[in-house]
């Protein structure tokens, strides 16, 4: 039923059963309508793309663990577990991420594609695992 139905019934019912309406009657029922709207239709409540998740929970991985030094505990944060949970759709993001700004996305790298192209000596070098991550993704034919 639409919002100017139920409204229109709304004013029936009080005329149909002789109810008087006083100076209010309108304010309230417009009130009443823009609540259903608020919470029918708000912007915070439609559907989210993949990009746009993607960059929150990248926003929130980076503010929630900016003074964590363990990459562990990095990989383990909720929001980088969502991030994995995206799945292979997360990879060109993740590698537009790592272009952008280098970062410990190895491990959701290799979580979502189960490949590890840096080599033994660029361990713990972020900048050169970068690199490896980025020229793999352009081989494997990702675009981002």
């Amino acid at each position: 039923m639409s919002l100017a139905a139920l409204s229109l019934s709304r004013t029936s019912l009080a005329v149909d059963y002789g109810l008087s309406v006083g100076p209010d009657y309108h304010t309230i029922i417009r009130q009443w309508q823009e609540a259903i709207e608020h919470y029918t239709l708000p912007a915070t409540r439609q559907p989210q793309s993949l990009e746009q998740t993607f960059h929150e929970l990248v926003t929130t991985w980076r503010q929630e663990t900016r003074f964590t030094s363990s990459v562990t505990d990095m990989a383990m944060h909720k929001a980088y577990q969502r991030i994995i949970g995206l799945g292979p759709a997360a990879v060109p993001l993740l590698l537009r991420e790592l272009e952008r700004h280098p970062d410990h996305w190895f491990w959701a790298l290799y979580a979502i594609t189960g490949v590890d192209p840096s080599t033994p000596e660029q361990k713990g070098k972020v900048q050169e695992m970068a690199k490896a991550w980025l020229d793999w993704g352009r081989e494997a034919g990702y675009t981002w």
